[in-house]
């Protein structure tokens, strides 16, 4: 029997595009997993790293999560667990799902998010008033809570560094961090370089450490080519770049019994490291 007939290639055609769309329309919404990393994770390459205290590192980054996802990526950890909040821009989730996946997050939904929206909340318009703040959402889940903004396309200002700092500092050592901002790059790539200077400069190189934290899943934070397509400019990949080098100084000074605190620190430095603000950080 030939079942390679028009009508039948026709129907496979059609059955093939109705999964593909079903898979584009809720696929992340059970993928959590969006740039997930901790600092146990195996590292493949061929260079040299230093790993030096690197495993030490109670932390794990990642976009907005899905919290059954992290849970289960993190159920061998037997420390209690918090998560910091690098986001400023409003999100929570709605049914337990994050905004993002709603497209909250953008000026313009996607295609995509029009019909998940009147599904899920049977509006295509943003409910806040269905919004469950994460503050909130985590507690189902065990987790403690921390908000911290410290900037992405542009360096917080002195105190928001200064209370990510404080954060770091009094971790108990019984506690794991989850770090997050909306993808899992740049906020969350600069936080997790920030506490690995914290916890080894001086003893491993700053190039280790970004490197090491890049290969784990981390954005490049020596890297700035703008990307084709990309948002951000020269001038703030070059001032992210900046700040991750003159972070490194303070911490190794820090270390060494100088100033504790960052923004006593950086305001007594000659080319101290100034706020880029922009309208919209990602």
């Amino acid at each position: 029997m030939n079942y390679l007939t028009k009508k039948n290639i026709l129907r496979a055609l059609g059955v093939g595009f109705i999964i593909w769309l079903i898979i584009y329309m809720v696929s992340d919404a059970f993928y959590g997993g969006q740039n997930f990393r901790t600092m146990q994770d195996r590292i493949y390459s061929l260079q040299d790293i230093n790993l030096t205290g690197l495993r030490g590192i109670k932390a794990s980054g990642g976009n907005l999560p899905r919290l059954p996802y992290v849970t289960w990526k993190l159920n061998h950890i037997k420390d209690k667990k918090i998560i910091l909040d690098l986001k400023s821009e409003f999100h929570g989730y709605v049914h337990g799902i994050p905004t993002t996946f709603l497209g909250y997050n953008r000026p313009t939904p996607a295609l995509r998010h029009i019909p998940r929206r009147f599904i899920l909340t049977g509006s295509t318009d943003i409910r806040k008033d269905l919004v469950t703040p994460e503050s909130i959402e985590v507690k189902k889940y065990g987790y403690g809570y921390k908000s911290i903004d410290i900037g992405s396309k542009f360096i917080a200002p002195d105190h928001q560094i200064d209370a990510i700092v404080d954060f770091f500092d009094n971790l108990p050592k019984d506690m794991w961090v989850h770090i997050h901002c909306t993808n899992g790059a740049g906020r969350t790539s600069t936080a997790l370089a920030m506490l690995d200077m914290l916890k080894n400069a001086p003893h491993v190189s700053l190039n280790d450490i970004v490197k090491r934290q890049h290969l784990l899943g981390s954005v490049d934070l020596f890297d700035t080519v703008v990307w084709k397509g990309g948002t951000y400019t020269k001038a703030e990949l070059e001032n992210r770049k900046k700040f991750i080098e003159k972070f490194y100084e303070f911490a190794s000074q820090r270390k060494a019994g100088g100033i504790q605190k960052w923004s006593f620190w950086n305001q007594s430095q000659p080319d101290k490291v100034v706020l880029i603000p922009l309208a919209d950080p990602q």
